[in-house]
C-alpha cells in the first residue's frame, strides 16, 4: 500500500513558524536587553501565548516578569490570549515584593487597552491601586476609575464637572489611551447620560451615535448594556403619540420590533429588560409606522400604475386608518406587504429603522392587520374588502407570531372560511365603492360601533367630507 503525502501543509505551517520567530525577535530586541534568563523567559511566554496556552503559565522569577511586561504591550493577538487573574498577581508581588515600575506600567496600558477583554477588572484595578499607590504614582479617586464601573465614573464625573468629555480624559491623563476599550466605553456611557439632557422629540446627533450597534452592545455596568439606558430613556422621555422619526429609529436599531415571542433572541437581550408599559409603547409607534410604511406602499402603488381610481380613493383610505389610530382605536398591528412594496420599502428605507413585516406571495395586494379595543379588522390595498371580526380563534394567521410568508387568500376569503368552522364568523366585510357616497365609511363606522369599538363618523374623515357625510347620514 503507497501514501502520497503532501508537503503543502508543511510549507505553510514553515511560514507561519518563521513569521512568529521574526516576530518573537522583533519583540526580545525591543525589550532592550540580550540577558539569556530573559530571553529564555520571553521564549518560553512567547511559545504559550503562540499556542493560546496561557493557561500553563508560572511566574518563577523577575525575569518572567519583565517577559509578561513586554507581552502586555504587544501586538493585539499576543495580548488577547493573556489572562491576569489574583493568583498571578500575587505571585508577581512575591518574586518582586518592591514592585517593578515596568510592570505596573504594562499593567495599567492593558487595563485601559483592553478592558473589554478582561475577565474581572475589579482584580486587576485592584492590584494597580495599591502598587501605584506605593510607588506614589495614584491620582485621587483612583479606586473608583480602576474598576468594573470605572467607565461609568469617567463619564458621570464629567457630567457633574460640566466638562467636556475631552477635558475629562485628559484629565485623567489617559488622551494617549483615546483608542482604548476603556476611553470608548467612558464615551459611550458619556452619550447615554447625555439623553437626559437632549431636546425631547427633536432630532440629535446623539440618536445616531447611541443607536450604533458597538455603542448599544457596550456594558454599562455589572447590569445593564448601554442600549437597555438609552432605551429606558428615550421611551420614558419620548411623546405617546406622533413621535419624531428620529427617536423611533434610535429605539428601532438597538433593540428591533418588540413585537416577537418571548423565546425571541431580540426579546431575551432587550425587551425582557423593559418594563411592560414602555414595550406597549413602543408597540403603539410601530402600530402607526405600519399604518405609514402600508399607506406609502398603496400611494406608490397609484401613482407608479397611474391607477386614477386608486389615486382619487387614497385620501379618504388614509383618513380613515389614520383616525381610527389617532382615536385610539387600533392595539396592534400586523403589516403584510406584496413583492413589490417590500422591494420600495428596501429601496426607501435603511433596514435598522423598519419594523418587522410579513410577505403577500401573491398579486400587488398588501395587507394590514389591526387588533382593535374591542375585535379585529382587516384591510387591504387596490381593491381589496374589509374585514371586521369580533373574535378570531388562536390558529389564525395574522395572531401568529415572526415573519411570514402567505397568499392573499390565506388572509382573507381562506381565513374568514377557517374562523367560521371554529365558530368566529366574520362580522361584516365590503368592498370599497366609490368614496363620493361614503357609503363604506359609513358601513365600517357602523361596524365597528355594534362590536363596540368607540368611534365616530367625525374621527376618520377630513372636516370637508364630514360636513358632506352629515347631509348624507346625519351625524355619525
Amino acid at each position: 500500500m503507497k501514501f502520497f503525502l503532501s508537503d503543502e501543509a508543511y510549507r505553510k505551517n514553515m511560514k507561519v513558524l518563521e513569521a512568529l520567530t521574526a516576530e518573537h525577535k522583533a519583540i526580545a530586541k525591543k525589550a532592550g536587553t540580550d540577558n539569556p534568563k530573559f530571553e529564555a523567559a520571553w521564549s518560553k511566554l512567547f511559545n504559550l501565548l503562540s499556542r493560546n496556552r496561557f493557561d500553563q503559565f508560572r511566574i518563577d522569577n523577575r525575569f518572567d516578569v519583565r517577559a509578561l511586561s513586554i507581552a502586555l504591550t504587544a501586538n493585539q493577538k499576543l495580548r488577547s490570549a493573556i489572562n491576569i487573574d489574583r493568583e498571578l498577581l500575587s505571585n508577581i508581588s512575591v518574586v518582586i515584593p518592591n514592585g517593578s515600575n515596568l510592570f505596573i506600567e504594562s499593567l495599567f496600558q492593558y487595563f485601559l487597552s483592553d478592558f473589554d477583554a478582561i475577565s474581572d477588572p475589579d482584580v486587576i484595578g485592584d492590584w494597580l491601586c495599591k502598587e501605584r499607590k506605593r510607588k506614589g504614582l495614584e491620582k485621587g479617586l483612583e479606586e473608583q476609575v480602576l474598576c468594573a464601573d470605572g467607565p461609568t465614573f469617567l463619564a458621570k464625573q464629567a457630567i457633574k464637572r460640566e466638562a467636556t468629555f475631552e477635558q475629562q480624559v485628559k484629565h485623567w491623563g489617559f488622551d494617549q489611551y483615546a483608542s482604548g476599550d476603556f476611553v470608548k466605553r467612558a464615551q459611550s456611557v458619556y452619550f447615554v447620560e447625555q439623553l437626559q439632557n437632549i431636546p425631547v422629540n427633536q432630532p440629535h446627533e446623539l440618536l445616531e451615535e447611541i443607536s450604533r450597534e458597538t455603542v448599544a452592545n457596550s456594558r454599562y455596568d455589572s447590569e445593564d448594556l448601554i442600549g437597555h439606558l438609552a432605551l429606558r430613556i428615550l421611551i420614558d422621555r419620548a411623546p405617546t403619540q406622533n413621535v419624531h422619526e428620529s427617536w423611533q429609529n434610535a429605539v428601532i436599531a438597538i433593540a428591533g420590533d418588540p413585537r416577537v415571542p418571548k423565546n425571541h433572541p431580540r426579546y431575551i437581550k432587550w425587551w425582557s429588560q423593559l418594563n411592560p408599559q414602555q414595550s406597549k409603547k413602543v408597540q403603539s409607534w410601530l402600530s402607526k409606522l405600519d399604518l405609514k410604511l402600508f399607506l406609502e406602499a398603496l400611494e406608490d402603488y397609484s401613482k407608479s400604475t397611474r391607477d386614477d381610481d386608486m389615486m382619487r380613493m387614497f385620501p379618504s383610505r388614509k383618513h380613515f386608518l389614520e383616525g381610527m389610530h389617532e382615536a385610539g382605536t387600533i392595539v396592534h398591528t400586523k403589516l403584510y406587504l406584496s413583492k413589490k412594496a417590500d422591494k420600495y420599502i428596501r429601496e426607501n428605507y435603511r433596514p435598522e429603522h423598519v419594523p418587522d413585516y410579513s410577505i403577500v406571495e401573491d398579486g400587488d395586494r398588501s395587507i394590514i392587520y389591526a387588533e382593535l379595543t374591542k375585535g379585529h379588522m382587516i384591510e387591504g390595498s387596490h381593491n381589496c374588502q374589509i374585514w371586521f371580526y369580533k373574535n378570531l380563534h388562536e390558529t389564525a394567521p395574522v395572531l401568529q407570531f415572526g415573519k411570514q410568508r402567505l397568499r392573499y387568500d390565506d388572509l382573507t376569503g381562506r381565513m374568514s372560511r377557517q374562523m367560521y368552522a371554529r365558530g368566529c364568523s366574520v362580522f361584516d366585510h365590503f368592498a370599497h365603492v366609490s368614496s363620493d357616497t361614503f357609503k363604506w365609511q359609513q358601513k365600517s363606522v357602523d361596524a365597528l360601533k355594534k362590536m363596540g369599538v368607540q368611534i365616530k363618523a367625525s374621527d376618520v374623515l377630513s372636516e370637508e367630507d364630514y360636513k358632506k357625510y352629515k347631509r348624507m347620514y346625519g351625524v355619525g
